[in-house]
């Protein structure tokens, strides 16, 4: 009877078991669930070696030869190093008190260090670096900064941006379009320099001097100006630019009398002169001075002349404008180390507020700046309607001001940025909003239509029985940061059996042909970890460039048997892999077309 009822209870216990598992099995029916999200991809930071049966790849040789000629040239706060270039890469080690400071990658043969102690002993070692990231043996050179400086005499302003204040805003504007660029004073590595960071596309920011360039006959020699700056990048171009009016920011359509000195990495422009070739030096800072004489200009790079022309300016004052253009992708990280006016009668500075260049209607909250008698308002505009827009008229707080050319005889065209100014009375300048900013439209000749403002700034008249509000200013910039590095650009291009460039990727007949892929630089680069070739989406090669650490450049010749592709045309994709994972891939992308 016993055993009975156990076996009794055991057949209940198992019905509860089968009856709970059922209640579960609905709650998990009709209840949805939380999946835990699938986890991320790996990143790929490795190229492992791989070839299949269309194609040949290289191999690695010897290891490269130690960097010859290398040599170190001191600066304040700074060491300058430079060797003889013939690998397509080099790793730099900077080595201080405490050992390795500074790491980098390189594709050039030169290489400024920057925001070092003076007083400091430093060793540099250099390796070069070949396609598939095998190192030679350093070449090692010791060096301390220098705190001399060449001779600035002659320059009545001097600004090396080491002061309290950098950059000190009653000597520097920055003029750029709609905010792409800032300035401040640089971190870290930069802490002694001026830096500018632009997102600008292909158009030019301006540094603009408060100070004008008045000219004085001083044995002939009429005025100068200097600039110290590491500008132009490689693609990239130094402008200077003087204009005989108030203006911030120019274009291509000057404004008559201006006088512009074009600086690429390999050439200068004067004006009424040819372009004149140069050394190509980028990545280190230069010391560029125009210097103006009666019988013409004259320009020079540290302390040597490369360029001149006849041409001299009718103007006795000018406005100082330092050009900076990015390469194409519009990215660009500017250190200026000095600047130099050889007149330095500067205007008294009241900080202007923040200015919004739309038509935001009336505002809520409105108030008048103190301590000032009225202000000069200059701006930047553009349109590509091809109406007619002169004469132009500014209006602030419902009230409407004429608005001129900033150079006398300057005429408006499309596409151009063109600078105009407007003079206000004290009473127009009313502060909006909880920001506090001056709101201002800006129109042309048919009121319904208005240009766009690129750029805008107000130059205010102290009034000597007051003082302004001290938060009536525009706030500071955040300090610039460097960007981010990148991975060596790539290029492709289709040989035949005796090395010819084959035209248009069309091959005549099937066979053997030649892929070779480069990737170049001058700048530091992420480190490399291999290349991968793809046809039609397949991977056909991998090559992996990191045999004693990263690669930076290189060139590989990669032999394909076109026989083993179908006739017609094909994707061919060339991938760039970095050993940092937070280093996104590049890419290029071509067609070749097989015969049948």
């Amino acid at each position: 009877m016993e055993r009975r009822l156990l076996r009794r209870a055991g057949y209940v216990a198992g019905g509860l078991v089968v009856v709970a598992g059922a209640v579960v099995a609905l709650r998990n029916t009709d209840t949805p669930t939380e999946q835990e999200p699938p986890p991320p991809t790996p990143i790929q930071t490795i190229v492992k070696e791989f070839v299949n049966d269309s194609a040949l790849a290289p191999k690695p040789g010897n290891r490269p030869e130690r960097p010859a000629d290398l040599s170190v040239l001191p600066g304040p706060h700074r060491l300058q190093v430079t060797w003889a270039a013939k690998t397509p890469g080099y790793e730099v080690q900077l080595r201080g008190e405490g050992g390795v400071i500074r790491n980098q990658l390189i594709a050039d043969n030169a290489v400024q260090f920057d925001g070092l102690e003076d007083t400091v002993e430093y060793q540099v070692e250099v390796r070069a670096v070949d396609s598939f990231g095998q190192r030679s043996d350093p070449s090692v050179i010791r060096k301390r900064p220098s705190d001399n400086r060449p001779d600035e005499s002659r320059y009545a302003l001097v600004d090396h941006f080491d002061g309290d204040v950098v950059p000190d805003p009653a000597r520097w504007r920055l003029a750029n379009n709609a905010a792409c660029a800032r300035m401040s004073r640089g971190v870290g590595d930069d802490s002694h320099r001026l830096m500018i960071s632009a997102a600008c596309g292909n158009e030019s920011v301006a540094l603009r001097s408060r100070t004008p360039l008045q000219l004085k006959d001083n044995g002939g020699e009429l005025g100068r100006l200097m600039i110290e700056t590491d500008c132009p990048p490689r693609d990239g171009e130094l402008l200077f630019d003087l204009v005989p009016g108030p203006a911030d920011l120019i274009d291509s359509g000057l404004p008559p009398g201006t006088v512009r000195v074009k600086i690429t990495p390999d050439s200068v422009t004067l004006p009424g002169a040819e372009p004149v070739a140069i050394p190509r030096r980028t990545g280190l800072s230069s010391r560029w001075e125009l210097v103006l004489r009666t019988d013409g200009l004259s320009l020079w790079r540290d302390g040597t002349k490369v360029a001149s022309s006849g041409f001299v300016p009718t103007w006795t004052s000018a406005t100082p404008l330092f050009g900076f253009a990015g390469p194409p992708n519009g990215l660009s990280y500017i250190g200026v180390d000095a600047i130099g006016l050889s007149s330095a009668e500067t205007p008294a500075f009241v900080p202007p507020p923040r200015i919004s260049a739309t038509n935001a209607g009336k505002a809520t909250r409105t108030e008048l700046m103190s301590g000032v008698l009225g202000g000069q308002l200059r701006m930047t505009v553009r349109t590509t309607l091809r109406e007619p827009m002169e004469p132009f008229t500014v209006e602030i707080a419902g009230r409407s001001f004429p608005a001129r050319p900033a150079v006398d005889g300057h005429v408006f065209a499309p596409t151009y940025r063109f600078p105009i100014v407007a003079d206000l009375p004290a009473d127009a300048l009313v502060l909006s909003g909880d920001r506090r900013e001056l709101r201002i439209t800006v129109r042309g000749a048919n009121p319904n239509i208005s240009p766009v403002v690129q750029h805008a700034d107000l130059e205010l008249i102290p009034d000597p029985a007051g003082k302004p509000a001290p938060d009536q200013a525009e706030p500071p910039s955040e300090p610039a940061e460097r960007p981010r590095l990148v991975l060596a650009s790539l290029n492709t291009t289709f040989l035949d059996a005796a090395g010819r460039k084959i035209e248009n990727n069309e091959l005549s007949s099937r066979g053997r042909v030649v892929l070779e892929v480069t990737a170049e630089g001058l700048a530091m680069h992420a480190g490399l970890a291999g290349i991968e070739v793809f046809v039609d989406a397949q991977r056909i090669v991998g090559i992996p460039t990191n045999k004693d650490g990263p690669g930076v450049a290189g060139q590989w010749r990669i032999a394909l048997n076109s026989a083993a592709f179908p006739p017609g045309p094909h994707n061919v994709e060339v991938k760039a892999i970095s050993t940092d994972p937070n280093v996104p891939p590049g890419y290029t992308t071509t067609t070749w077309s097989i015969p049948r």
